[in-house]
Parts: C-alpha cells; sequence; structure tokens
C-alpha cells in the first residue's frame, strides 16, 4: 500500500509537470472533418475568391483546422495580411495574439515579443492594457519554465520600476499577485503560492471584457489547481477547473459556436479532461465516466506529441489510483507509451517514469523486471544530473573565462592611467573650483543688482502710488468736508432764509454719506489686502442680491436714463457671501451710472447649470473704456479721468472680492456701446 501511494504522488508530479509546462498552450483544436480532406476545399474556394470579408473567414477556418502544426502560424500570418489589406484592426491584433500563443507555446519568445509590440501598436488604451497585463503573465512563467528565473525576475523588476504604483489598476495588482504566488510556486514554496493566487483569481472576476476574463481565470486557475492538488485539496482544484471550463463554453457558445465550424471546443479542454482524470479518485462515477470517454474519444484525433502525452499520462493515473478500475497491467501499458512520448517532449521526466514503471512491475511481483526499470531510472537520472552539472561547468567556466580577460584587461588600462588620472583629477578640481566660486559670485552679484533694481522700481512705483493716493484722498475728502463744514456754518446763519436753512441737512447728510463710503471702501481693501483666504460663503439668492442693488441705483437716478433689471423669476441660489457680493454689484452700478450721460443702464443675471457657474452682467452706454485701458482701471487708484470724482477703488476691491469667491470679472472687449462689465461665479 505504500508503495502505491508513491507511485500515485510520483504519477501527480508528471503530470503537474508537463501539464504546466503547456499552461500557456491556447492554440485552437482540429474540427472534426465535414469532408474527407475540408482544407482543400477551403483551399480551393481560396484561390476563386476576392473578397476580402470571405478571405479572412476562409483563413480563421484554416487556422482551426490545422492548428498545433506548423501550418497554424503560416496561416495566422496570412491572416493578418488578409486584414490589414481590409483595414480590420480587430482580425489583425486576434492573428497577431493567436501567433504570441502559438511562439510561446514553442518557446520562440523574440518572435513573440515582437509580434506582441506590434498587436500593442494598434490596440486601443483598453486593449492595449489587457493585452500586455496577460502576455507579462505569461512570459514570466514561460521564462522560468525554460530554466530563465534570473531573466524573467528582471523583466518584472525593470516593469516595476518602469510603471511605478498601480494600486488602483485592477490588472496591474492581478499581475503582481499571480507572479509572486508563481514564483513561489517554481520555488516549491507551494503554501505560499496559494494566496496569491487566490487574490489574483479574486481580482481576475472584475474583469469586463469576457475574452479576457476568460483568459486570466484559465492561466491564473490552472496554477492554482495544481497548487491546491500538491497541498491536498484536490475536491478544490476540480470545482475549480470544472467552472474555467464552464466558462470557456459559455465563450464558445457566444462568440465561436456559429462563426467558426472547425473551432472544436473538446479538443481546446483536452488537457482539463486529463487533469480531472488524474485525480480520479475524487470524482464521482458519473464525473469518472464522462471524463473518460471524453479522453478516449478525443484521443483519436490528436495531433500533437504533448497531447498524446497528457493523454497516456491521464490513462496512466487513472488505472493506477481509480477506486474502481485499478488495473496495474493497464496503467504499466500507458506508462510504457508514456515512456515512447518522453523522449520527444519531457526528457526530463524519464527517470521519473521508469521508477514508475519500476514500482508497477514490484506491484505485480515481476522483480526481475522491476530491477531492470529500476537501473534504468537510476542510470538516467545520474545522465541527467551529470549533464546538467556539466552544463552549469561549462557555462560557468564560460563566464570565468571572460571575466577574468575582462579583469585583466581592466586592470591594464587602470595600471597605464592610474598616474594621468590623479593629476587630471587636481587639475579638474581646481578648475572646477574656480570656476565655481566665479559662477556663484557673479550669479551673486547679478542677483543683487536685479533686486536692488526691482526695489527701486517698485520704490518709485509705491512713492508714485503713494503720491497719487494723497492727492485723490485730499481731494476726495476735501469736497465733501468742504460741502459739510459751508453748511454746518450757514445752518446756523440766521441771516439765511429759514425756508433754505431746512436744505442744508440734507445736502450735510449727502455728503457725510460720501465722506462715509470713501472711508469704508479703503477700510474695506486694507482689510481684503492682508489676506488670500476664500471669503465666507453662505446660500443666497443672486437675483435678489441684483434687485437690491438695481433699487439702490434708482436713489441717484438721472434723467434721460432707462434703468433695466434682468433677472430669472427662479430663485437663483448658489453659496457667496452676499454683503461683499452686494458691495461689487453696487460699485460696479454706481460706476456705470457716473459715466453714462443717456441710454440705459442694464443689470442681468443668468444661470448656467451645464457649466455650473452664474454670470451677472452690468452694461451701459456710457463713454466706454479704451481696450488698451481695460486691464489698468482693476489697479489700485486707477483713474483714466482725474476730474470725474471717485477714488479709483471700486473696479479694484470688486477685482479682490470676486477673486476670493473663486470667481472672475473682467470687461467685454467686443461691446462698443459703452462698458458691459461681467462677473462668474462658480457653484
Amino acid at each position: 500500500m505504500t508503495k502505491q501511494i508513491n507511485i500515485e504522488n510520483k504519477g501527480h508530479r508528471i503530470l503537474s509537470f508537463v501539464l504546466l509546462l503547456f499552461t500557456f498552450s491556447c492554440g485552437q483544436a482540429v474540427s472534426k472533418a465535414h469532408s474527407t480532406n475540408p482544407a482543400d476545399s477551403l483551399l480551393q474556394v481560396l484561390e476563386q475568391t476576392t473578397q476580402l470579408t470571405e478571405r479572412i473567414k476562409l483563413y480563421q477556418n484554416l487556422t482551426d483546422i490545422y492548428s498545433k502544426t506548423e501550418s497554424e502560424n503560416t496561416y495566422l500570418r496570412k491572416l493578418y495580411h488578409e486584414g490589414k489589406k481590409a483595414g480590420d484592426k480587430a482580425v489583425m491584433i486576434d492573428a497577431l495574439t493567436c501567433l504570441v500563443f502559438c511562439e510561446t507555446r514553442a518557446f520562440q519568445m523574440d518572435s513573440a515579443y515582437h509580434h506582441l509590440n506590434i498587436a500593442l501598436s494598434m490596440a486601443n488604451p483598453e486593449e492595449r492594457r489587457d493585452l500586455s497585463t496577460y502576455f507579462r503573465m505569461s512570459f514570466f512563467g514561460t521564462l522560468c519554465l525554460q530554466g530563465k528565473k534570473e531573466e524573467a525576475i528582471e523583466k518584472e523588476l525593470d516593469f516595476l520600476r518602469s510603471e511605478g504604483d498601480a494600486s488602483d489598476n485592477v490588472q496591474e495588482r492581478m499581475a503582481n499577485a499571480y507572479i509572486t504566488g508563481n514564483s513561489f510556486y517554481i520555488n516549491k514554496q507551494t503554501d505560499k503560492a496559494i494566496p496569491y493566487f487566490e487574490t489574483a483569481m479574486e481580482l481576475s472576476a472584475h474583469i469586463q471584457p469576457q475574452l479576457y476574463l476568460m483568459r486570466y481565470q484559465s492561466l491564473i486557475g490552472w496554477n492554482l489547481a495544481f497548487a491546491y492538488c500538491q497541498m491536498g485539496r484536490n475536491r478544490e482544484a476540480i470545482e475549480l477547473i470544472e467552472n474555467i471550463m464552464k466558462l470557456m463554453r459559455q465563450y464558445y457558445e457566444k462568440k465561436h459556436k456559429t462563426e467558426r465550424p472547425f473551432y472544436d471546443i473538446d479538443q481546446r479542454l483536452f488537457q482539463y479532461y486529463t487533469f480531472m482524470i488524474s485525480n480520479v479518485e475524487y470524482l464521482t462515477p458519473k464525473q469518472e465516466k464522462f471524463y473518460k470517454d471524453k479522453i478516449i474519444q478525443l484521443s483519436t484525433s490528436l495531433r500533437s506529441a504533448t497531447d498524446t502525452y497528457n493523454y497516456y499520462l491521464a490513462l496512466n493515473n487513472y488505472y493506477m489510483n481509480s477506486p474502481a478500475h485499478a488495473d496495474y497491467k493497464k496503467a504499466l501499458a500507458a506508462n510504457d507509451s508514456l515512456i515512447k512520448y518522453a523522449d520527444i517532449v519531457a526528457p526530463n521526466n524519464l527517470p521519473s517514469l521508469y521508477q514508475i514503471s519500476s514500482e508497477l512491475y514490484e506491484e505485480m511481483g515481476d522483480y526481475r523486471n522491476a530491477l531492470l526499470y529500476f537501473k534504468t531510472s537510476d542510470y538516467l537520472q545520474d545522465s541527467l544530473f551529470s549533464a546538467d552539472i556539466q552544463s552549469q561547468l561549462n557555462e560557468l567556466q564560460i563566464k570565468y573565462d571572460l571575466k577574468k580577460l575582462s579583469n585583466e584587461k581592466s586592470l591594464l588600462e587602470i595600471k597605464n592611467k592610474h598616474i594621468l588620472l590623479i593629476f587630471l583629477s587636481i587639475f579638474l578640481g581646481c578648475a572646477l573650483f574656480i570656476c565655481i566660486y566665479l559662477y556663484y559670485k557673479v550669479k551673486k552679484e547679478r542677483k543683487m543688482k536685479l533686486q536692488m533694481r526691482n526695489l527701486m522700481a517698485k520704490a518709485e512705483e509705491s512713492e508714485k502710488m503713494k503720491q497719487a493716493f494723497i492727492n485723490s484722498m485730499c481731494h476726495e475728502i476735501r469736497t465733501p468736508l468742504n460741502v459739510i463744514v459751508g453748511f454746518s456754518d450757514l445752518i446756523v446763519n440766521p441771516e439765511i432764509d429759514e425756508e433754505l436753512r431746512e436744505t442744508f441737512p440734507q445736502e450735510i447728510q449727502k455728503n457725510a454719506s460720501l465722506l462715509t463710503s470713501l472711508i469704508n471702501s479703503m477700510l474695506e481693501v486694507a482689510n481684503l489686502d492682508v489676506s488670500e483666504e476664500k471669503l465666507p460663503c453662505d446660500s443666497a439668492d443672486i437675483g435678489m442680491i441684483c434687485a437690491n442693488g438695481m433699487k439702490q441705483l434708482e436713489l441717484a437716478k438721472k434723467e434721460g436714463i432707462n434703468y433695466l433689471l434682468d433677472i430669472s423669476e427662479t430663485p437663483v441660489i448658489i453659496p457667496t457671501n452676499q454683503q461683499y457680493l452686494s458691495l461689487v454689484i453696487e460699485n460696479l452700478l454706481s460706476n456705470a451710472n457716473k459715466f453714462t450721460e443717456s441710454g440705459q443702464i442694464s443689470l442681468s443675471c443668468r444661470e448656467h447649470t451645464s457649466e455650473r457657474y452664474v454670470s451677472i452682467v452690468v452694461t451701459d452706454t456710457g463713454c466706454g473704456i479704451p481696450k488698451e485701458k481695460q486691464q489698468i482701471v482693476f489697479q489700485r487708484f486707477a483713474k483714466l479721468d482725474s476730474f470725474i470724482p471717485g477714488n479709483g477703488l471700486g473696479l479694484y476691491l470688486s477685482q479682490i472680492i470676486i477673486r476670493r469667491l473663486d470667481g472672475e470679472i473682467q470687461i467685454d472687449p467686443e461691446y462698443t456701446e459703452g462698458t458691459r462689465i461681467i462677473v462668474n461665479l462658480p457653484f
């Protein structure tokens, strides 16, 4: 019984190695012939067909017929060129992708990389992401199976360095988890590999295109199934493989069944059937019969040595491990066939296969043949070990000789140039020190001169602005003060008519308000200038603010001017600062009223829902602002006409307020009938 278990374990190890070796095979199967030679019929039709769409279908059928043969690559290339003539990128990418599959299966990695790059150059961003991710995962496993672990790891590290963090990309997180698990698996740390494979499998379920969902789950699930088997979780492996086969059948029913008559899904699933039979002791009787019948039925149409090898490997495991059909003679016959095909497909498996035959003969009581096969197994194992050792020694010797020659050459060059290098280093060091010293000295002087020039310019500008401000303020303050003082003196003069004196308080109050407004504007500018923070905002009705501003303006309305208010009947409520926005509208309307003698002044408010902003427009028919001065008027104390009363702070203050409300204010350069100022506030 102990020997039987040993045979079973070895059988599983062989199956794991060989089937994993061809995990990345995805060639389409040969369909059951619908005629004596369907390929000849298709070629005859092809010779007579000039329509590109029909030729594409014919080449697609030929690739299905010649799946897993040398002709498959030929017809895939022709399919690509036909798609190129037709300008059909989907056909071109599909043909190139199948070529990459075939070349990866044959370990022709240079060609695989070449055709993959062509496909990526034509694909859209989503297709490019899925293609590159899938083949990145496939190539890693293929290189490891070729014994090129260092190259695989180096390529993966190069990719991670070039791409950086991709934590928000499902494909990248899935690929990273799969490759990490594969690294553990190849290094025989299966218990550590399984959590990463499971994570990759969970992430693959979020992939949207059904084609890549199937591809990702097939690739990841195949490795996870073998990992489960090695950890004794065979029933989970069987359930996983059944789900993958179900997914592949669903994709076949949806995409290929009607359009590709020579695409045989059962041939494509052959390796999955052999996997199930290799775990026969965990199958139900119904499952056992179904999968055994399937592989026997398909065995007559196998066209590759690999599939034939897998077929006999599955039979071997079936007859050794089946509780109801254990048969050492049939297992031995299957193992002999395995030895025949292993010499072509997997020579490294020969020692283990001879060992299994030896143990089977021993179980059957044929000790002579058991000893003979055991000796052969031992001899082959020693030969493989010696060949591996010799190959490694030869490789190491070549590397050693190359490094030795390189070191000798380097030492000779270093010896000849050592003294020269020292003198050059000293000279260059001194020159570099002097250059750096001079550079920083000149740079410092230039910087100081520039700073002084800027400071002088700012000082002069500040002095001019201060002088202009003082003059403006003196003028602006003196005017209302003179009125207040004059009328105050007159109001107590008994010689003035009583009826006339009654109008003086109104004039005093009017100029006092003007003086107060001037001082308030100065205080607001001083307050807003010291900070760049956004003003506190609450929900406010912009239409109501505009209406209140127009009411204030109508108190000072002029004859000959028509005042228009254009606002929506629906309330326009956005977060803003009602106090400061009211001040802006008041300033804009006041300016319009000041510079307009006839015509009209309009205030409009519109909500732009799609762009999410509100526009407030003040339009007048006054003297207007020249285009070259439309930016100057927003500067502090800017006045285009010094004879018109005003402090030059209105537009400057309005600009500060609007900016701190995250909005913008500008003069419409296209309006020529006067002045139009537009305020845009986001919400």
